[in-house]
């Protein structure tokens, strides 16, 4: 069993331990309300920019009344926080499905970049969040905003490491700097995947992205596997695992 995954279920079922009550009608109305209103302004900032983008528009595109923004978000400044902070959680479940038991702790780092990547395909507003300081370099200027989203990233990266570390502490890896590479391969999955966003001949396609992607996961796999655990034919034990992507949210 990985240590650090039932680390982190613990005190995910210790977060949703105080909420187990079924919400009432009302607020499951809300919760349906407020989701439809982010899943427009996802689609609205992606393509227009945060200045391009209306409060009218994503009440049009939501079916909900303008008022309804406003109540929930109090403002645009508002909405692209709440948008912001959802894209970090939104990424944290699809991070949390590369870490399952069934795989290795080498083949779990591995799976990390086709999460990445699965992130990035059904969820490219979103993506953007993470890649860059907001859409359009919006920037957040809410002060307590701006830290939980760092604070969060940061515990991603930090969980990746730990991931990497596992995989070099039970000899599957070769003995390199854990903290280093999780940068290294966080700045490289980033960097392809924001070769799709340029405006010029440069830009990638959703499919040279994956493809990219792909080649590089193997070559990672080959450079960084430990002599130990390559078979006798000289190649890496460890699978390139294709990732689900997680659950919607009820």
């Amino acid at each position: 069993m990985n240590p650090i995954s039932t680390e982190a279920e613990r005190a995910v079922d210790g977060a949703l331990a105080p909420s187990a009550r079924r919400p009432a009608r009302g607020e499951r109305r809300a919760a349906r309300t407020r989701a439809a209103i982010l899943d427009a302004a996802e689609r609205a900032f992606r393509v227009d920019g945060y200045r391009g983008t209306k409060v009218e528009d994503v009440a049009e595109a939501a079916d909900v009344a303008i008022g309804s923004i406003y109540s929930h978000f109090g403002s645009k400044d508002g909405l692209y926080h709440a948008l912001a902070e959802r894209s970090v959680e939104l990424f944290a479940a699809y991070m949390a499905q590369a870490y399952t038991d069934d795989r290795t702790p080498l083949e779990q780092v591995l799976a990390a970049g086709d999460t990445y990547l699965r992130f990035h395909l059904e969820h490219p507003g979103a993506f953007r969040f993470l890649a860059f300081d907001g859409v359009e370099t919006a920037p957040i200027e809410d002060d307590a905003v701006r830290a939980r989203i760092s604070d969060r990233i940061e515990q991603l990266i930090e969980r990746f490491r730990q991931q990497i570390q596992a995989a070099i502490d039970s000899g599957e890896a070769r003995p390199l700097d854990a903290r280093q590479l999780s940068r290294f391969l966080w700045g490289a999955w980033n960097g392809v995947i924001a070769l799709s966003l340029r405006p010029d001949r440069m830009a990638l396609s959703d499919d040279e992205v994956a493809a990219c992607i792909q080649t590089g996961r193997r070559l990672v796999l080959e450079g960084l596997v430990a002599p130990a655990a390559r078979d006798a034919a000289g190649d890496a034990k460890a699978r390139l695992v294709r990732v689900d992507s997680p659950p919607d949210p009820a």
